[in-house]
């Protein structure tokens, strides 16, 4: 490890009474540690079967399940780096981003510890699998190349830690380019199938879930119906990967998992007949004019809600608000 600043924190830690930035600096140190013994940098960039066992440890971490904020905000660090939460960065489920991206990565040990402020943030290396194939990310990384080489030159991430909990994490601005990187064009599809199956397969709640979860399957079917019902008002044009509402927090609903994290906002939005939003260009007003069709909408809203709450504290997963 680059141990002198690492240690000189630990000391600091023993020395010191319970400050909260103490008992970060412990949690900082604890999840490092079970990052790389979750995820060791050891494997092929294309090895599928160590990414699904790192998927399954990260899910079953319960010092970092308890940690993450929910919703958990993800993304790219800015520009002239700092570690704020709060341009252009993406909102997730906790379990949907230790499960589908955070496995996406491999560890190293040589970890660091500052602090910032009020905040400690955690700098953990990392290497990106790369080389799997094209259903086992989140999405097409790859639709735009600028992203496809944030993700495979990234040599760290930055785990934001404030009060005994992780509101979010950054990809670091630093890259390594000498680093191998597999091309692909990407065909403008976010989905696709293949040999049958949906693809990404991360994407699906099989994925996500227990198998023996008895929520999956009504969860399912509340997401096909609600997305169904959204395609009318082109909701997935905004809340797709490429963010074409440039929201600065954005939500996904283009893919299962990832649309659990707005479950309670879309019920928020329709309620509220905020979305979708007024549209200047065709002078449309925002939301949805015929009553009929916002309460055939708001119903489908609330059983995709429900479906999502009831799965998730099945599994365990503990709500915790910004």
């Amino acid at each position: 490890m680059k141990s002198t600043y690492t240690l000189a924190l630990i000391a600091l830690t023993a020395a010191c009474d319970s400050k909260p930035a103490d008992h970060d600096v412990a949690l900082a140190m604890s999840i490092a540690k079970g990052l790389v013994e979750a995820c060791p940098a050891d494997h092929s960039p294309a090895d599928e079967v160590a990414r699904n066992d790192c998927a399954d440890k990260l899910t079953n971490f319960a010092g970092l399940r308890n940690a993450m904020r929910e919703p958990f905000i993800w993304g790219g660090q800015p520009a002239g780096g700092g570690y704020q939460l709060n341009k252009k960065l993406n909102k997730f489920n906790a379990r949907v981003w230790r499960r589908m991206y955070l496995s996406t990565f491999m560890f190293g040990s040589d970890y660091t510890i500052e602090q910032v402020g009020d905040t400690t943030v955690l700098h953990i290396p990392v290497r990106f699998r790369g080389a799997m194939s094209t259903g086992a990310y989140p999405y097409p990384f790859w639709h735009s190349e600028k992203k496809w080489d944030a993700y495979n030159y990234a040599t760290t991430i930055h785990f934001v830690i404030q009060n005994g909990g992780i509101p979010g994490a950054l990809r670091g601005t630093e890259q390594d380019k000498v680093r191998p990187k597999v091309a692909h064009t990407w065909d403008g599809l976010w989905r696709w199938q293949r040999a049958g199956v949906a693809m990404p397969y991360v994407s699906i709640y099989d994925y996500l879930f227990s198998k023996d979860n008895p929520h999956t399957a009504q969860l399912n079917e509340a997401y096909r119906a609600l997305e169904a019902g959204m395609r009318p008002h082109n909701c997935n044009a905004c809340h797709a990967p490429d963010n074409q509402g440039e929201s600065d927090k954005l939500e996904f609903f283009v893919y299962p998992n990832q649309a659990l994290t707005g479950r309670h906002d879309i019920v928020a939005q329709v309620m509220d007949n905020t979305m979708p939003p007024e549209d200047n260009t065709l002078h449309l007003p925002a939301g949805i004019v015929d009553d009929s069709e916002r309460e055939l909408l708001l119903k489908l809203a609330r059983d995709f809600e429900t479906a999502g709450d009831e799965a998730l504290a099945w599994e365990g997963d503990k709500k915790v608000q910004l």
